[in-house]
């Protein structure tokens, strides 16, 4: 009732602006103030997630009202109908732009007219203005719609044919590729076939429904304007009927426009259609449509088409059951090649890699990633992905990655849209709308969360969620073995002491460096009277040393322990003047450092030798000669000094 009122008031508010009652020339303060007013409204306007049609009225009713106070067509303001048209035709459908849009037009000529205000210029303007943003927005919207339709054509077709799987002796229908249900769609292409043939129609067509729309995905016609990609709304109309009800319907004489059935874009002659609800296990799947041009059906072929109706559902039940087994055959035996695979692998980032082209292969999907997960630290880290920049770190608290990370359970999403949920972070946007995402666990340790996406509602199910849990769990077998591996690998070339890298993996570095880098610095040096610390304080204490000196040193450069006391640091694309200073920062350092044994401070000295690539040495071993010569002269020089190789060839 209220509704009414308003437009009726609406109304009331065109006829008296049409006739000119409201047209002034008010003054600048009430141009400011009419265009705050109008401006807050239109931001409060284009901010709503849904127009309903009084907004867009109320819209066009305020800019109208601001301008007949102001002059009219003489009105500074008038040009602001551009700006507004435009936002209304982007907010609204088309039809209430183009409602709005002639209204506001025949009410200002209407008033120009009527006050002798009348000026060609503004109003041939405004026309063409609304007929070219009128155009545009029509063409966008188009593009839209047609987009949107074929969407939901192939999400409803997936939904349709997809694989069952039964659970306390219901079906629940599962999500996938349109391609992969051949062993669904012949069959009822051929049952639909038989129906077409048996009652001698003209058309006949099966939908399946999707919320409160139905989707062509079957049909035969005799007609050229027999249209296969229809989707009808179902708010109303036979189709409507049939599936409240959940009973058949038969039009002895059908008098309604043939468009109206949904699945012709012309005129057609029909004289009688019949149309019924498939079941699936009690519930409404689809719609089985069938029509004649000459003749009428009767109830004897209604009798008929209601048992055909059922026969779809049980054939469907049966068909997706079938492609359930014949999948579930398909994936344990993609898992198997794939745990097979992985379990060949040592290293890590060949066994995500291998994980994440497995994936988009047997599950196919838009984009696969895996992240590893840090939980004392409260972060995850993308590894691999086919849309995210690896190495990306993203915190737990944020998006739905974080949520499975932080639960350690799988979720699915149909829709990201709806909520504007956040993948893994939020100023990272997906171009998808499903998702599905589980942990990679062993035990209770959480390695990481492997997550796929989709650009299709509802692409993913239960089903796929199983799948990925056994996948998850073969990947983090592999995973812990892969880790193991490497902490062995690092165990090897590490010094057990000091942590930092042993003898024979310098060696390897500084040969592979020399081949890589124009120039680079070896440092090499020593604690100046090891023995007397070792003697006075104890090899504990002595073992304390290497330690901080170790330590110290890793954050100069590649540093190892050469042997016992004596250390080696490698800075590569160094120059000598930077390495120098490097140097001389460390021992100033030391100078102010003391190591704490017991109750008792340690303060220690180091010689050092340094060398420069390529200017005093062209091969590995001729570098360690010379830095080794470096600091053996440091040494017999008093120690705690550093000597340069150069310096010692102008000597």
């Amino acid at each position: 009732m209220g509704i009414k009122i308003f437009y009726i008031l609406a109304i009331l508010y065109a006829i008296l602006s049409g006739v000119g009652i409201l047209n002034r020339e008010l003054g600048a303060p009430y141009i400011y103030l009419f265009l705050f007013i109008v401006t807050a409204y239109y931001m409060a306007y284009i901010s709503l997630k849904k127009i309903q049609f009084f907004y867009t009225i109320v819209a066009g009713m305020a800019l109208n009202l601001m301008v007949q106070l102001t002059g009219g067509l003489l009105s500074p303001l008038f040009l602001f109908y551009a700006i507004a048209f435009l936002l209304i035709g982007f907010k609204d459908e088309i039809r209430n732009y183009w409602i709005v849009a002639l209204t506001i037009i025949s009410v200002e000529l209407s008033s120009g007219l009527l006050v002798r205000k009348m000026e060609v210029f503004p109003i041939v303007l405004l026309v063409v203005a609304v007929m070219i943003i009128g155009y545009v927005i029509d063409l966008m919207q188009g593009r839209e719609s047609r987009t949107s339709r074929s969407l939901l054509r192939y999400e409803t077709r997936d939904q349709f044919f997809a694989p069952a799987a039964y659970e306390s002796d219901k079906i629940k229908t599962s999500i996938g590729e349109i391609d992969r249900h051949k062993g669904i769609e012949r069959p009822l292409l051929y049952f639909v076939k038989f129906i077409h043939n048996i009652l001698n129609a003209h058309t006949t067509a099966i939908f399946a429904l999707n919320e409160d729309k139905i989707v062509l995905v079957q049909g035969f016609s005799h007609s050229e304007l027999f249209v296969p990609e229809t989707v009808v709304d179902t708010q109303s109309g036979l189709y409507r009927r049939a599936i409240a009800e959940r009973k058949s319907i038969l039009i002895k004489e059908y008098l309604q426009r043939p468009e109206e059935l949904g699945y012709y874009r012309g005129p057609v002659e029909i004289n009688s259609v019949m149309i019924a609800p498939i079941l699936l296990i009690d519930k409404v799947v689809g719609v089985l449509a069938i029509d004649r041009a000459v003749g009428s059906f009767q109830e004897k072929d209604k009798g008929i088409f209601d048992e055909a109706a059922t026969t779809a559902g049980l054939l469907l039940a049966m068909l997706r059951l079938y492609e359930k087994a014949r999948y579930d055959v398909q994936h344990l035996s993609s898992i198997a090649e794939l745990a097979e695979k992985l379990h060949k692998r040592l290293d890590l980032s060949e066994i995500l890699s291998d994980t994440v082209q497995a994936f988009k292969h047997f599950m196919p999907c838009d984009d696969v990633s895996i992240a590893k997960i840090d939980e004392f630290d409260n972060r995850g880290e993308v590894i691999v992905s086919t849309r995210i920049k690896e190495r990306t770190k993203f915190p737990l608290d944020d998006g739905l990655v974080g949520f499975v990370a932080r639960h350690k359970n799988s979720i699915i999403k149909d829709d990201l849209n709806k909520g504007n949920l956040v993948v893994f972070r939020k100023d990272v946007k997906t171009p998808n709308v499903s998702f599905v995402g589980v942990p990679i666990q062993q035990d209770d340790e959480l390695l990481g969360v492997i997550w796929l996406e989709d650009h299709r509602r509802k692409r993913f199910n239960e089903d796929d969620v199983r799948i990925l849990n056994i996948l998850s769990y073969q990947l983090s077998l592999a995973w812990q073995r892969a880790t193991l591996y490497d902490k062995v690998k690092e165990l090897s070339i590490r010094d057990g002491l000091t942590d930092l890298y042993n003898h024979r993996h310098f060696q390897e570095i500084l040969e592979a460096q020399i081949a890589s880098v124009d120039e680079l610095v070896l440092v090499l040096l020593d604690i100046d009277h090891f023995k007397k610390i070792n003697d006075t304080y104890g090899h504990q204490a002595g073992d304390k040393v290497l330690k901080f000196l170790g330590r110290l040193i890793s954050q100069i450069g590649v540093a190892a322990r050469y042997g016992g006391e004596e250390f080696a640091i490698i800075m590569p694309k160094c120059s000598l003047k930077k390495a120098m200073d490097r140097a001389v920062r460390m021992k100033d350092q030391l100078l102010k450092s003391e190591v704490s044994v017991d109750q008792t401070k340690i303060s220690f000295t180091v010689s050092v030798g340094i060398a420069h690539y390529p200017n005093d040495a062209k091969t590995r071993v001729e570098l360690i000669e010379k830095a080794d010569r470096a600091l053996y002269v440091a040494k017999e020089q008093g120690r705690d000094r550093i000597i340069i190789a150069q310096t010692m060839k102008r000597q």
